[in-house]
C-alpha cells in the first residue's frame, strides 16, 4: 500500500497548482495557506480516514477509510454530508453492497450529475487482475449506488488500473496503470469516447512529458480538476 499512501500525501498540493494551471491562472509565490484544522469526530477515527473526492457543490465528501468500524473489511468507501458549506460535516456513511467488499476498495470519483461512481478495487471477483476500475450507477441522487460494472478488458488488464477521475464533459478517463506499454512503474493514461453513450476507447499513455521512470501516481488527478 506504500504507493497509495504516497499519494495521499502529495494530492493536496499537486490538485491546488493543477487547478491554478487549468483554470488559466498562474501559481504566486507569496501565497499563504491558514492554519490547518482537523475535521475531528465524527469524520476522523483512530484508523486512516483519507478524503478523496468532494462534489462541486461542497456538499458531499467522499472518503476512503482502512478498517473503519461498521466496514466491510479493508479499504472501503465512505461518504459524509452537510447542509451547507458552512456547516459541519455529519457522520460518515459506508456505501455498503454492492460497491464495498472485503477487498480493497478505494479512490471515489462522482461524475458531474453525481449518477455515476468511479472507483478502483483490488482482486474483486468478476475482474481482469490486481486493481480494477469499476462504475456504479444509479438513477436518482436519491437512489442507492447499484448497477455495478467493470469497465472491461480495454481500459483494465491483468496489470494494475487505479485512481480514476475523467474530464469535466465525461469524455476523457484519465487513470494510473503498470500495464506494459508505460515508461516506469505506475504512469498516467487516458481513454477516451465520442459521447458518454460510447464505451471507452483503448488506453493512451500520455508519454514522456508527463511520465518517466519514476511513479506517476501521485499525480493522477491533474488534468481533471475543474
Amino acid at each position: 500500500m506504500k504507493w497509495l499512501n504516497d499519494y495521499r500525501m502529495r494530492l493536496v498540493l499537486v490538485g491546488f497548482v493543477a487547478a491554478m494551471v487549468l483554470g488559466g491562472g498562474s501559481a504566486k509565490a507569496d501565497f499563504t495557506f491558514g492554519e490547518p484544522v482537523n475535521l475531528g469526530p465524527p469524520v476522523n477515527t483512530s484508523v486512516a480516514d483519507i478524503p478523496k473526492y468532494i462534489t462541486a457543490d461542497g456538499l458531499e465528501m467522499y472518503l476512503s477509510c482502512y478498517n473503519r468500524p461498521g466496514g466491510h473489511g479493508s479499504w472501503d468507501i465512505w461518504f459524509s454530508m452537510r447542509k451547507t458549506v458552512n456547516d459541519e460535516w455529519g457522520a460518515p456513511v459506508n456505501l455498503g453492497a454492492p460497491v464495498n467488499t472485503g477487498q480493497s476498495d478505494d479512490s471515489a470519483y462522482i461524475s458531474p450529475d453525481g449518477l455515476e461512481l468511479y472507483f478502483d478495487s483490488n482482486n474483486r471477483p468478476g475482474g481482469y487482475g490486481g486493481w480494477d476500475i469499476w462504475v456504479s450507477r444509479r438513477a436518482t441522487k436519491d437512489d442507492p449506488w447499484e448497477q455495478l460494472m467493470n469497465l472491461g478488458p480495454v481500459v483494465n488488464s491483468s496489470s494494475g488500473e487505479a485512481l480514476p477521475c475523467f474530464s469535466p464533459d465525461g469524455l476523457e478517463l484519465y487513470f494510473t496503470s503498470n500495464r506494459s506499454g508505460g515508461f516506469g512503474d505506475w504512469d498516467i493514461w487516458v481513454s477516451r469516447r465520442a459521447t458518454k453513450e460510447n464505451p471507452w476507447g483503448e488506453p493512451t499513455n500520455l508519454g514522456p512529458i508527463v511520465n518517466s521512470s519514476a511513479s506517476a501516481i501521485s499525480t493522477n488527478r491533474v488534468t481533471c480538476l475543474k
